[in-house]
């Protein structure tokens, strides 16, 4: 009797060894397979890189274009076949069932000579500004690279997170990051823009700057819009922290600063919303924007904004200011209550005088 358990002890090891076995033959076979590709047909599909683009986003594109099935295997083969570090940008016409080597050699290799143009799009440029920099530089027409900039079918997980609100002037604006580029002279508006999120993604998205914005209560659009604020409002990286504690006091302390009464809200609609609707704003539009109305931010960012007001955003200085205002010698004069703030507009004011200007500036 206990020679037969035994047996039976036995043989049930033994199923168990070999369906582990199994499993482990069929899932090198799937992996081998996977890495080495299908049966080739013949059938080719066009992709495009954005410059800047990390391994990860290039695996979810190849993935999306059907010509991979699994981006994580991509990323960790990529990355110990030497792949990583060595990705050309541009456009690929790939063949479908191309072995994971035959597509890392053919995004690796530099693209046959293609004349290229520069062009600068500076910190707290908002989308509209972008477009004009684009055109003027010979690439895509002001009206495409809007289009472009007010779509959401990018290969970045973090798309999702932005809203399509109605009331948004640009769907992308605050996202659109500021840099000097160069690009094809054939790129197209949708080139350009995947190229300025994938630079978004590579400058802003880093581990500390998640955890950070983890912990701040933000959402990715929020801090966007936030970051937007702050670069408009401040005449350099030193005050930004400052004029972000002050943002930042407002919202924390809402009951008695319900509104933000940002100056450059509403010079973004006199400047932009108005002429965009031939000063006829549907009154939704402006009320989302303006927040000397409104509660909050506003629905949308008002610029694209550089790395130093982004980090400013995510970590102001501990201030217990409730306002400011600056004159035209860019000197920002900060203030506890509303009385201290008046007192600092006649400052302000007297500076300005000095300059011929009568009254305060604003943006």
């Amino acid at each position: 009797m206990a020679n037969s358990k035994k047996r039976k002890k036995g043989r049930t090891g033994r199923i168990l060894l070999l369906l582990l076995a199994v499993l482990l033959v069929a899932g090198f076979l799937l992996v081998r397979g996977e890495i080495a590709g299908g049966r080739k047909t013949g059938e080719t599909v066009t992709v495009t890189i954005p410059q800047g683009s990390s391994t990860a986003a290039i695996a979810r594109e190849l993935k999306e274009s059907g010509l991979i099935g699994n981006p994580m295997l991509f990323r960790l083969y990529s990355r110990s076949h030497g792949g990583d570090g060595r990705y050309q940008y541009g456009s690929f016409t790939l063949e479908k069932g191309s072995s994971y080597a035959e597509l890392i050699e053919a995004l690796c290799s530099t693209v046959s000579y293609r004349e290229t143009v520069s062009v600068t799009l500076p910190e707290g440029y908002n989308a509209f500004q972008m477009a004009d920099a684009v055109q003027a530089a010979g690439l895509c027409s002001a009206e495409e690279y809007l289009q472009a900039a007010n779509r959401v079918d990018y290969p970045f997980d973090w798309i999702g997170e932005i809203s399509t609100d109605e009331r948004k002037m640009v769907v992308l604006d605050g996202f659109l990051y500021p840099d000097t580029y160069s690009f094809f002279t054939d790129a197209s508006a949708y080139d350009i823009v995947s190229t300025q999120l994938a630079n978004f993604e590579k400058k802003l998205l880093t581990e500390e700057n998640k955890q950070a914005l983890a912990e701040s209560g933000l959402t990715l659009e929020e801090w966007a819009i936030f970051a937007s604020i702050v670069q408009k409002e401040s005449a350099n990286v030193e005050e930004m922290y400052n004029v972000s504690s002050v943002f930042h006091n407002r919202l924390q302390d809402s009951a008695d600063f319900p509104k933000l009464e940002s100056c450059t809200t509403n010079n973004y609609i006199w400047d932009y919303i108005e002429p965009y609707y031939n000063d006829n704003v549907p009154q939704a539009v402006k009320d989302a924007y303006n927040t000397y109305e409104r509660q909050g931010l506003p629905v949308g960012a008002i610029a694209n904004a550089g790395a130093d007001a982004f980090d400013a955003a995510l970590h102001p200085n501990d201030t217990p200011y409730y306002f400011f205002v600056t004159d035209v010698e860019y000197t920002h004069y900060y203030a506890v209550t509303y009385q201290q703030h008046l007192a600092n507009i006649e400052k302000a004011k007297a500076v300005n005088a000095t300059y011929g200007i009568n009254g305060l500036i604003t943006g």
